[in-house]
């Protein structure tokens, strides 16, 4: 699937990531918890959002 080396590219996005030079927090409409899920679902199908991310368990 395309040309991804993730052994490569996943260590380096993270190293980009805490030096602060790419932004992924933006990316991030809300930050749930696992009983939250139906709801953030909702959201994401409403519109609402466009990306909830599962924080806790």
């Amino acid at each position: 699937m395309g040309s991804t080396n993730i052994k490569h590219d996943i260590p380096m996005y993270a190293e980009l990531y805490l030096q602060g030079k790419l932004n992924l927090d933006d990316l991030i409409s809300r930050e749930i918890g696992i009983g939250e899920i139906n709801d953030a679902y909702a959201e994401l199908k409403g519109g609402a959002i466009a990306r909830s991310v599962i924080t806790s368990f």
